[in-house]
């Protein structure tokens, strides 16, 4: 049965890479035009109404002691970390933004030993500290290498993938049951109907009537909530199911590697030292990843 699984759940994660992956430039283009929190709003509304017709009938189907549980994964898995990396990128560059999100697997780890009881070797408590110290170097070294003033907008993507970390925790110990589709829909539904909201009472049709470039600054957030949201979720929730958690989360691997390339394409600069900084991560997620066990703690 696992050996059938295998290719599957390994197609998901190169196809995840490339769609999060491209995820940082598409909000990178929405923000030329858009506030952040209007960013935000545009990505999880679209994702939400691109899935609701689909779960509509099945929501009478939901077990009701799911459903906190599937409002948390909305919330720390989409809602507020859409919003954290919007505010993120109107300070720092998109490739950087890629970089740290590989701390994922690291929160991942930690959240779940913590707070799921999911035991942790020596190996992975060394992969967390390397990780650390790779995005230590990323928040605070700057493109042309001094000390970065923008700290504090690097440190809300910090905060987005501890959001992640609680997620992808949620529905592998809470969700195992509940359809893949089921939980990318209804998570959406909890965060999405108070950002629609928000948009309808915002300046953004006014921006989008009157601003140049608000179209294709639209289609790239959309492109973002559809794809990088609505559908990804689905793919993403489904092979937490099929895998683990910290299989699922090593998606940011080559996150960066996407976002990267992406950023230099864009004209986007970088220091010699945020790619050290991105190999301790990986490095760090590499150890976390360790297959055979050591010592449990």
């Amino acid at each position: 049965m696992m050996a059938g699984r295998f290719p599957v759940k390994w197609m998901l994660l190169f196809l995840l890479a490339l769609i999060w992956g491209s995820s940082f430039i598409l909000m990178k283009k929405g923000l030329l035009v858009f506030r952040p929190e209007q960013v935000a709003a545009i990505r999880i509304s679209v994702a939400c109404i691109a899935t609701f017709p689909f779960i509509a009938g099945k929501l009478k189907d939901i077990p009701v002691k799911a459903l906190p549980y599937i409002a948390v994964v909305g919330l720390v898995g989409s809602g507020i970390p859409a919003y954290l990396f919007a505010t993120a990128q109107t300070k720092i560059n998109s490739s950087l933004a890629g970089m740290l999100n590989g701390l994922t697997p690291v929160f991942t780890l930690l959240i779940g030993s913590f707070f799921f009881r999911t035991k942790f070797t020596w190996w992975q408590i060394a992969g967390v500290l390397t990780g650390f110290v790779g995005a230590a170097g990323l928040i605070l070294v700057r493109a042309d290498g001094e000390i970065g003033k923008d700290a504090g907008y690097a440190l809300l993507i910090v905060l987005a993938t501890i959001g992640y970390g609680v997620s992808v925790n949620t529905i592998k110990s809470h969700l195992g049951s509940v359809n893949s589709f089921v939980i990318s829909g209804v998570s959406l539904l909890f965060v999405g109907i108070p950002y629609i909201f928000y948009l309808a009472g915002s300046d953004f049709f006014f921006r989008l009537n009157s601003v140049e470039g608000a179209g294709w600054s639209f289609a790239a957030v959309a492109t973002l909530g559809f794809v990088g949201t609505a559908i990804s979720n689905i793919l993403y929730f489904q092979m937490v199911k099929i895998s683990s958690p910290l299989f699922a989360s090593a998606v940011t691997y080559l996150i960066p590697v996407v976002a990267l390339i992406w950023g230099m394409s864009d004209g986007e600069e970088f220091h010699p030292l945020h790619m050290l900084a991105m190999c301790l991560i990986l490095g760090g997620v590499a150890l976390i990843s360790r297959p055979k066990p050591a010592q449990k703690i």
